[in-house]
């Protein structure tokens, strides 16, 4: 630990330079104007009355004439500030009065979050969503009273179907991993790996968290039995701190296991996998957050301990390649997930956005054609994913969501015979007890959790997750708010969140009538698409995905788009 503080202390050295960065000319020439205009003022108006003060009157009297110099030369300094800058037309309008427009388009969002928006508004999670993280975490009662907020006629509603008589043996959720059990790896000759729980912490590198919040998902992880994923951004001493079962995610920059050209390095891949906490092996191919580019970490949160693990330079915006290359087709891919199988020995998955479905296809259907090849298991990332740090275009538009792009992944495995061969993870927005229920229901054997239990460790959604300025101390390197998340206590709401996310998936599932929540199917959850109107899970999402996936193959296979292909049905 002491270790680590020294490396970090670094970091204040670069901090000097926005100090200096303030004292600009404007700013120079406001500061020098008002103490021009406090000494004139002084001279030829107050000169007798400043000679006969005393210390104490004198440092009064002169202090308040320079404060009030600086207000007056400030609103001078602005106005010709804002006149001669030239990157914003309206500034030049209205200057010195744009600034309350701007300190209003600043704290705007905090004033919705607190004071305007409803309990059911704000995205990506509502007040109801976050209240009740913030109160399961803690341990807390999260019943309610007088009935439920969510309006059940709304477009989008998802209901669960009970079962008037069930056929559950046991209490609901008295012994978390009771029923659960997915061994990964079995198919492949590798060292297996057994899940008992269906939550698992998702991929979130050390760098765009802090080492208090790593080391607090560590532990909590240790504590409720489940895996810990360490992001691209290598394996750090916070992911050893309180000895959970790690994931080591291999990004497309090889962070932490590559040489000085950036290649994958084989012997250090090889010592990864000696470690004794890393369990299993994910190669990312992308994330639901920006797919199509590589992960990126802005130069604010490179520290030397951090330059350090990924080996990477300071001082400069850290961008991972947007694609391996040491492959570019699914032949390709298969063939460097046994390279890395060979040398770990231990299960080695794939991470995924899905797009076209003839992808995940393609897989399914090598795995078919080659058995004991391909992914152990297969993490399907929704495009509606997006703790890391990316641009608008593709965390908002990019990437099929987690329900349709699982349903996709899922009837692609069964209809190639392989449904069976791999362990699939949802990942993607998924943060409450309907949101596993849904994703199990679509096909999922586990879920992947990031930004639920960002919210568990204290997060209050104030989306400065990429400004390096995160008040609570969980998307930080700046260790002055580092010390805010105490890693103790947040750990200890990390494992409640994840047991109480369990026992409440269990109970969806024994009110359905099965005894595991992976025993749940898309019949029994209905979604409301239009007034008074419902449609079984299955139709709306498994039907899409076969529809798709046809109309797809036989536009390719006659050389057209889907619709012209349909136009020309249309025309017959």
């Amino acid at each position: 630990m002491a270790e680590r503080e020294f490396i970090q202390s670094g970091t204040t050295g670069p901090r000097l330079k926005y100090v200096f960065k303030i004292f600009n000319s404007y700013t120079s020439a406001w500061v020098i104007s008002a103490l021009l205009l406090t000494a004139v003022y002084g001279y030829f108006f107050q000169y007798e009355f400043l000679q006969e003060s005393g210390p104490i009157q004198l440092a009064l009297t002169l202090g308040s004439e320079f404060i009030l110099a600086l207000l007056i030369t400030g609103l001078i300094t602005l106005y010709i500030y804002d006149k001669r800058q030239t990157d914003t037309p309206i500034q030049r309008v209205f200057p010195v009065v744009i600034w309350g427009r701007k300190f209003l388009v600043k704290v705007g969002p905090l004033l919705r979050q607190y004071l305007f928006s409803n309990d059911q508004e704000e995205t990506p999670y509502n007040r109801i969503t976050r209240n009740w993280i913030y109160a399961t975490s803690a341990g807390v009662s999260n019943t309610i009273g007088f009935g439920s907020q969510i309006d059940m006629d709304k477009v989008g509603t998802t209901l669960i179907m009970p079962a008037t008589f069930t056929n559950t043996k046991t209490k609901t959720g008295d012994e978390t991993g009771h029923f659960y059990k997915k061994v990964i790896g079995e198919h492949t000759g590798v060292q297996t790996y057994t899940l008992n729980h269906f939550v698992h912490i998702s991929a979130m590198s050390y760098g765009a968290l802090s080492y208090n919040a790593h080391a607090a998902l560590n532990k909590g992880a240790k504590m409720a039995g489940i895996l810990h994923n360490t992001g691209e951004g290598s394996l750090a001493p916070c992911h050893e701190y309180g000895g959970a079962d790690l994931v080591f995610q291999i990004g497309t920059a090889k962070y932490g296991i590559r040489n000085e050209d950036g290649d994958l390095d084989d012997d250090l891949l090889k010592d990864m996998a000696n470690h004794p906490q890393v369990k299993m092996f994910e190669i990312k191919l992308a994330q639901g957050a920006k797919p199509g580019k590589g992960g990126m970490l802005l130069k604010e949160k490179i520290t030397a301990e951090i330059a350090q693990i990924r080996k990477i330079p300071m001082g400069k915006d850290a961008y991972a390649p947007a694609r391996h290359k040491e492959f570019s087709d699914v032949a390709g891919l298969f063939d460097f997930i046994d390279k890395v199988r060979k040398i770990t020995n231990k299960p080695v998955g794939i991470k995924m956005v899905i797009g076209h479905t003839v992808e995940i296809e393609d897989i399914a259907k090598m795995m078919k054609d080659q058995p004991g090849r391909g992914p152990d298991y297969i993490v399907i990332d929704g495009g509606d994913g997006g703790t890391g740090a990316s641009p608008h275009v593709l965390s908002s538009y990019a990437g099929l969501p987690m329900k349709q792009a699982l349903a996709v992944a899922d009837w692609a495995l069964r209809n190639n015979g392989v449904r069976d061969k791999v362990v699939l993870f949802a990942s993607g927005k998924i943060a409450t007890t309907i949101d596993i229920a849904v994703a199990m229901a679509l096909g999922a054997d586990a879920v992947y959790i990031a930004r639920g239990f960002m919210l568990s460790l204290g997060c209050i959604q104030a989306l400065e997750c990429h400004t390096n300025a995160c008040p609570t101390g969980i998307a930080t390197q700046n260790k002055r708010l580092q010390k805010a998340l105490d890693i103790e206590a947040a750990a200890k709401r990390i494992a409640t969140y994840a047991d109480a996310l369990y026992k409440e998936t269990q109970m969806l599932a024994e009110s359905c009538g099965y005894n595991s929540p992976n025993q749940i199917t898309a019949d029994d959850i209905m979604v409301v698409t239009s007034p008074g109107h419902l449609d079984y899970l299955s139709e709306l999402q498994g039907i899409s995905a076969f529809e798709a996936s046809q109309e797809r193959r036989l536009a390719k296979e006659r050389n057209m788009s889907v619709g012209e292909m349909k136009m020309r049905r249309e025309q017959v």
